[in-house]
């Protein structure tokens, strides 16, 4: 009994088209397994890649929002002085208001960078819904920010700048109010 039946095959020469044929769909065949399985693991690292960038990145917006806080525990003089700029920068010095208000831009940078890390994706959105709320706070509470926003907001460019505006100038029409 024969399972397959070679007699009359030519192998080489004519009658042979058949075998190249064949030959050739096998390479064919195996050139795209290979190609799909590199894009397979292409995809694998890439993935890999980006939750290593996006950790680098939530790293990164953690350690800048948390220096301009060491800033205060570290030294309490500069604390008090930018406590009194927060509620009543008027009663600053100009020395003294240039060393708030120069706080005051490192924690608007902080918000400006997150700010743009979300936009990309490149930060987990439950630490921005907590920066938001906490730099929107911050400044809800402060009449010093108006002031700062006032002699600093073209430091910031758009789309920052409008986005933040609005938090600076319901500030600024609170303290106004107040004043009168």
């Amino acid at each position: 009994m024969t399972l397959i039946n070679t007699e009359g095959l030519a192998f080489f020469g004519p009658g042979s088209e058949w075998f190249w044929t064949a030959l050739q769909f096998t390479a064919l065949g195996i050139t795209f397994f290979a190609i799909y399985r590199q894009l397979q693991a292409q995809h694998v690292q890439m993935e890999e890649n980006t939750k290593l960038l996006r950790s680098q990145a939530h790293h990164n917006a953690l350690m800048l929002s948390q220096r301009a806080r060491e800033l205060l525990i570290e030294n309490e003089g500069f604390a008090r002085v930018v406590n009194v700029g927060y509620s009543t920068p008027e009663k600053l010095n100009d020395f003294e208001w240039s060393r708030c208000s120069l706080y005051m831009f490192l924690q608007v940078n902080q918000w400006e960078y997150l700010y743009y890390q979300n936009r990309d994706g490149s930060i987990p959105s439950e630490y921005w819904v907590g920066a938001e709320d906490y730099y929107r706070n911050m400044i809800a509470g402060r009449p010093g920010y108006a002031r700062f926003w006032s002699g600093n907001m073209s430091s910031f460019d758009e789309p920052f700048r409008s986005y933040a505006a609005p938090a600076f100038e319901a500030r600024r029409d609170r303290s106004t109010s107040a004043a009168r």
